[in-house]
């Protein structure tokens, strides 16, 4: 099958969390795929050289970039390139005035597919505008909105997909990356501000009395924030935007992972960090009161307040049975939304509007 995809790619979001993994399922499974992906701001945050099937070929109408002098949609890959698949992650953040003079053009050659992010139904009446063969989405909460869009036959639920699950050696993972190997080490990734993650020193603070813990984050928005402050002894800052297999090293590398956030948005969501890690066989903390989790499982260990934060990283530093049985549980969780399956679960998608 001949697939185009409208999505970020080699970069750190939800959009390209989720293109990546299943886009390259397809490749093994011996499809065709080309990727438009957007130029601008994403260039200069690429994890690094893109593949040849990836075009730069538009920039993204999400942080202003319409207003700026060197704007620009190149409408010939799209008319040009031969595909019979044309998929969209996320429209709203896309160029859609420029998408919708082309569409009839893109119509006549492909089914389209519309991927939503969106955590509401948008404000913009152009994505109204785009008659998509299919809309998919992450879960029912999403549906729940959508059926007020479009019609309910058209929308398919089809879950995030996780990273396959690889559980390495933490030993050899810590020294790779110069980490001690006598601390229980919480590891933090992700966008998110360190002024979020200071909200849990005093967690660690109570913790170091007891286990020699270190609170790892990476990040690449620490640096301003790392200038005006110092450091306890049980945290430690390192400024990067990691590929997946460097993330993965970094999980190993730990005792769990932490997904830290101060409240639900306004919506719904899932978390593409969360998704992207649960792979790695470590212990994945999450708080219950975020709606990105409600309706996460065993899979992951919730915590319903700072309290019992520091209680549940007690269980995961003792190795405590509830632990082990939300690791098999992960486990279970992450081979069955697998990136390759979750990739078939779109290719029966296409199987079906290509058949209509």
């Amino acid at each position: 099958m001949k697939i185009a995809m409208m999505t970020r790619w080699n970069v750190p979001s939800g959009q390209s969390a989720h293109a990546e993994p299943i886009g390259r399922a397809w490749l093994e499974m011996g499809h065709k795929l080309v990727i438009f992906a957007p130029g601008g701001m994403d260039i200069s945050l690429r994890y690094g050289a893109d593949e040849s099937f990836v075009q730069r070929c538009y920039m993204q109408d999400i942080w202003g970039e319409r207003e700026r002098s060197d704007y620009f949609f190149n409408p010939k890959p799209f008319l040009e390139e031969d595909y019979e698949i044309f998929l969209v992650e996320m429209a709203q953040i896309m160029p859609m005035p420029e998408l919708l003079g082309i569409f009839p053009q893109i119509q006549k050659k492909a089914k389209t597919v519309l991927v939503v992010h969106e955590t509401g139904l948008p404000q913009d009446p152009n994505w109204y505008k785009f008659n998509w063969d299919a809309i998919v989405c992450f879960d029912s909460r999403y549906k729940d909105f959508l059926i007020e869009a479009f019609p309910a036959e058209k929308i398919a639920i089809i879950p995030f997909p996780c990273h396959h699950p690889e559980h390495g050696n933490k030993v050899k993972a810590r020294r790779h990356l110069d980490l001690p190997l006598n601390r229980k080490i919480v590891l933090a990734y992700g966008a998110d501000s360190l002024y979020f993650h200071v909200d849990l020193f005093p967690v660690f603070d109570r913790l170091s009395g007891e286990y020699p813990v270190l609170f790892l984050l990476i990040s690449h928005h620490t640096q301003s924030a790392a200038q005006e402050f110092k450091s306890p002894s049980f945290f430690l800052m390192r400024e990067e935007m990691p590929s997946d297999d460097r993330l993965y090293t970094y999980l190993h590398a730990s005792d769990a992972y932490i997904y830290y956030g101060r409240v639900s948005i306004e919506g719904v969501g899932v978390s593409s960090c969360v998704a992207t890690c649960l792979g790695a066989g470590r212990p994945v903390l999450v708080p219950g009161y975020c709606n990105f989790f409600d309706l996460s499982g065993e899979e992951v260990v919730k915590y319903s307040d700072l309290t019992d934060l520091e209680q549940k990283l007690r269980d995961i530093f003792n190795e405590a049975d509830n632990i082990k049985m939300g690791l098999a549980a992960a486990h279970r969780y992450v081979s069955a939304n697998s990136a390759p399956r979750i990739a078939e679960q779109f290719l029966r998608v296409f199987e079906e509007i290509k058949a209509e």
